[in-house]
């Protein structure tokens, strides 16, 4: 049974409530949570102090995804393809996520 995490982001002046679809094998949904936002945290710090691209961004989040997929015991394709669809899932669900504007913007 897939198991739904709950998860927000700040973005844009907006509050986006969603659901993570955690996969039926998670060993904890704290730390998926827990670590996402501390991944986010580093990113928004970094992104604002040194003005990095989306691009150079998200070159460096698959450089770093590719090197744990190949450092971990489980099947390299197998993990990419997991990655790939965890990551179109979770746009989908952020895009359903309900929306709160922040502020007067």
């Amino acid at each position: 049974m897939t198991s739904k995490i709950p998860f927000t982001i700040i973005f844009e002046n907006r509050n986006i409530d969603f659901f993570f679809n955690a996969h039926s094998e998670t060993k904890s949904s704290k730390v998926v949570t827990d670590l996402s936002s501390k991944i986010l945290d580093i990113i928004d710090l970094t992104t604002k102090q040194k003005k990095i691209s989306d691009g150079d961004l998200l070159q460096s989040l698959a450089l770093v995804t590719a090197v744990r997929i190949y450092c971990s015991k489980f099947d390299p394709d197998k993990l990419r393809k997991f990655s790939d669809d965890k990551i179109k899932d979770t746009v989908e669900e952020i895009k359903k996520g309900k929306t709160t504007k922040i502020g007067n913007a």
